[in-house]
């Protein structure tokens, strides 16, 4: 009999967890399972999308088996009730064969419409990040959601702290995994140090205010570099943007936007380091394409990334700073560069090989999944949406998308 596996999703390409999403269910298809992945569709481009891709974009851009379950929503849906998100999320969900086990996102009214479906439906609730509201989430859901799977040691830990109504033996560390792109390494061209970021341009969990302050300071030693640094973040990007200018850096520095993971990956392949300055992570999926790329990495001493601190296969290719130590920061990006480079080269794709392969984080979710315990799962109901919500909800966007000039 055929495997079959779900995944449950908001509508955009947001950043590591949906990327990972998207390539484990295509995995999954590569060996043979049946797989559904869930997720709306934007009818018109989405203020918080600005040029994004959407799931359903992703997912098909080349031939596959995954099978889509989607719908058209408009502004109602991002702007409106979030009651009518559930109910357009509960009817989508529902569309699953019933005792399909299902992978859910990161987003808080996906896990709403899952759990009640939780009698039609093994739940896998993934805790992608060291951060109080997926903690929140395991706290609400814990009786409902089957298992959980913690990215990292210290999410793990931490959630058996604060949840301690969850049973040990529910609780797993399954770091993501990623599709190993084939990488030549080839010799670098000049003594020009190249450095890269790869993430959301925030202040929030990013603190990317730090990258103007480990630039200036590189600046400052005489160091000659340039760093392509990738990624949107909306105004507070564009306000970044200008103190680099006002502060004289933009001939070090490159704002490349959002780029495909094509692209992306090829700026890791001819970086020497890429550098996090996080207050919290999961597990960065930027780290493990960068070290798959051969490109070396320092990041902050936060979930995930601490994880590999001490590991054999780091001491050439990996590097870790307190939150906030600039000087920390840029002492490691300058111990990885003295390294040579295909030293580090082959030790960064020796350490992602060793921990990040799409394989082995599938097999290790296939254990965890086959713990939850065998049972009659019921045939979903059909939601309701109350005419109220939906009135209330195109009102609201409606409303919203004039203040905001929107078409």
């Amino acid at each position: 009999m055929q495997q079959t596996i779900a995944f449950f999703c908001h509508p955009y390409h947001r950043g590591g967890v949906t990327r990972w999403m998207a390539d484990a269910a295509l995995a999954y298809d590569r060996m043979g399972w049946k797989v559904y992945f869930v997720a709306p569709e934007p009818s018109v481009e989405f203020y918080s999308g600005k040029g994004r891709e959407t799931m359903v974009q992703l997912l098909t851009k080349k031939p596959n088996g995954v099978q889509v379950i989607s719908c058209k929503v408009g502004r109602e849906f991002e702007f409106g009730m979030p009651e009518y998100q559930a109910y357009i999320y509960h009817d989508l969900l529902a569309q699953v064969p019933v005792g399909t086990p299902i992978i859910l996102s990161d987003d808080k009214t996906v896990w709403q419409a899952a759990v009640s479906l939780h009698r039609s439906y093994p739940l896998v609730g993934v805790l992608h990040a060291d951060e109080d509201a997926y903690y929140t989430l395991a706290k609400r859901f814990h009786k409902e959601v089957d298992i959980f799977v913690c990215v990292s040691d210290k999410v793990n830990r931490t959630v058996k702290a604060k949840v301690p109504e969850i049973a040990a033996d529910r609780i797993f560390t399954v770091p993501c995994g990623i599709d190993f792109p084939s990488a030549t390494f080839k010799p670098k061209q000049g003594s020009k140090l190249r450095l890269m970021y790869a993430g959301r341009i925030t202040a929030y969990q990013k603190r990317a205010g730090d990258l103007l302050k480990v630039a200036a300071l590189l600046k400052e030693k005489g160091i000659d570099y340039h760093w392509d640094i990738i990624g949107d973040g909306g105004d507070y990007k564009i306000a970044l943007e200008q103190q680099f200018k006002a502060n004289g850096l933009l001939d070090h520095v490159t704002f490349r936007g959002w780029l495909s993971q094509g692209e992306v990956q090829q700026y890791m392949a001819d970086a020497d380091v890429l550098i996090l300055v996080s207050d919290f992570e999961g597990m960065p999926v930027a780290m493990m394409e960068a070290l798959s790329m051969g490109c070396g990495f320092a990041g902050t001493r936060v979930s995930g990334i601490e994880d590999y601190e001490h590991h054999p296969l780091a001491k050439d290719c990996f590097g870790v700073f307190d939150v906030g130590n600039i000087e920390e920061a840029v002492s490691r990006i300058q111990q990885i560069a003295a390294v040579p480079v295909s030293t580090r080269q082959v030790s960064a794709r020796q350490l992602a090989e060793s921990q990040f392969t799409m394989d082995i984080c599938l097999d290790n979710y296939n254990r965890a999944m086959a713990t939850i315990p065998a049972k009659q799962y019921a045939q979903p109901a059909k939601a309701g949406i109350s005419p109220v919500v939906a009135l209330k909800s195109k009102l609201t966007a409606f409303a919203r998308s004039v203040k905001m000039g929107m078409k």
